[in-house]
C-alpha cells in the first residue's frame, strides 16, 4: 500500500513540474521574463497539484482501509465463541471412526455445524469444526472417510433453547 500511494505523489509531482515546465518553455519562447504573476500562478499550480496528490492519497488509503476493515469483519464472522481448544501437544479422543456417518443437526457457520453420530439412545451430539472450503448444509449426511476419524480438538459451550447451558466435544476429521 506505501508503494502505491508513494507512485500516486510520484505521479502527481510529475504532472505538476510538467504543468509548470511547459508554462516556463512558453515564456522562453516567447523571449519573456518570468513575471510575478507568472511566478504567482506556477505557486498555484503547485497548489492545486499538492491538493489533488493529497485528495488522490487520501482516496486510495481509504480504499485499502475499507478493504482491511472487511477482510477484519469476515474473520470474526468466522469465530465462534464458546469453544475452547485443547493445547497443540494435547491427543483428543477418537469419537468416531472411518465409514461412519455423521449427520448435521444443525448450521451455525457455513463450515461449523453440530452433529450426532450413533443410534438413539447412544447418539453423541457434537460440534464439527471443517475447513475453511467445506460448506455444510442442514439434514446432511457425512462420512468419515477410510483412514481417517473424528478426533476431539476441544469443547464447545452453548444455551440450548431450553436456556440450558451444554457443553458437547469440538471434533475435526483428521
Amino acid at each position: 500500500m506505501k508503494k502505491i500511494i508513494g507512485l500516486a505523489v510520484v505521479l502527481s509531482l510529475f504532472c505538476c513540474l510538467n504543468v509548470f515546465s511547459e508554462d516556463k518553455n512558453q515564456s522562453k519562447e516567447n523571449n519573456e521574463e518570468i513575471s510575478k504573476e507568472e511566478i504567482q500562478q506556477a505557486g498555484k499550480y503547485v497548489d492545486q497539484m499538492t491538493s489533488f496528490a493529497a485528495t488522490f492519497m487520501n482516496s486510495f488509503k481509504n480504499f485499502f482501509d475499507q478493504d482491511e476493515k472487511q477482510d477484519m469483519v469476515n474473520i470474526e464472522e468466522k469465530k465462534l465463541t464458546g469453544i475452547t481448544l485443547f493445547p497443540k501437544k494435547k491427543e483428543g479422543e477418537i469419537l468416531a471412526k472411518s465409514n461412519e456417518q455423521l449427520r448435521v443437526f444443525q448450521v451455525l457457520k457455513p463450515n461449523t455445524v453440530l452433529i450426532k453420530t450413533g443410534v438413539f439412545p447412544n447418539e453423541i451430539l457434537m460440534l464439527l469444526l471443517g475447513e475453511d472450503d467445506d460448506l455444510f448444509y442442514d439434514n446432511q449426511k457425512i462420512n468419515i472417510p477410510e483412514g481417517k476419524s473424528a478426533k476431539q480438538v476441544g469443547i464447545y459451550q452453548y444455551n440450548a433453547n431450553s436456556g440450558e447451558l451444554k457443553t458437547v466435544p469440538a471434533v475435526k476429521i483428521k
